[in-house]
């Protein structure tokens, strides 16, 4: 089965977040695979990084596989380092979500 892709671009704030919230929940509830692409996206805050990780939370307890379509980049990568989402800088590969926001799965570590 192909993925359901969510493409975000430009700002992904507080001030956007029930947009994106919304095309999250359509797309858990359509799909087995989503996959979301954020690579276009040029301003993140916290309330961004929140509900990615509430939608993978979600996706698991449905039986929903949630990725990214790419590794964090850009405006995204800056908000996760900024909030220590990304390890301690010294062993990225011991975090699950370190793994999940920079694409890697167990094999890669």
């Amino acid at each position: 089965m192909s993925p359901s892709t969510i493409a975000f671009e430009g700002e992904q704030t507080i001030r956007t977040i029930g947009d994106a919230a919304a095309r999250l929940r359509d797309a858990l509830e359509s799909g087995a695979v989503v996959e979301i692409d954020c690579r276009a996206v040029t301003e993140s805050d916290l309330c961004f990084v929140q509900l990615l990780l509430a939608a993978r939370k979600s996706a698991a307890a449905r039986g929903v596989e949630l990725r990214l379509a790419a590794p964090a980049e850009g405006a995204l990568h800056a908000c996760l380092r900024t909030g220590g989402f990304l390890g301690d800088g010294v062993d990225r590969s011991a975090s699950t979500e370190a793994r999940f926001w920079m694409r890697k799965d167990d094999a890669d570590v």
